[in-house]
């Protein structure tokens, strides 16, 4: 098959317009996992804080507070 110049850039002008689709398409559905994952997360740290805050005798316990590693000294 033999194809001249013009024929590769129609095709591939022809080509821009799946690309864009396509594109679309993955981004789209991208972004919905995306969106899932993140309510799912949310929704997990929400049932956790309302399980922790419907226990009423742990409603005074002071929770641990972070504290910084001490590096060592050689010495």
């Amino acid at each position: 098959m033999h194809l001249q110049i013009w024929h590769i850039v129609l095709i591939c002008i022809l080509m821009i317009p799946v690309f864009l689709i396509a594109n679309y398409i993955i981004v789209k559905r991208m972004a919905a996992n995306q969106r899932s994952r993140d309510d799912r997360i949310e929704r997990t740290v929400s049932d956790s804080v309302a399980a922790s805050f419907a226990d009423k005798s742990k409603r005074f316990e002071s929770w641990p507070k972070y504290k910084a590693r001490q590096s060592r000294k050689k010495g």
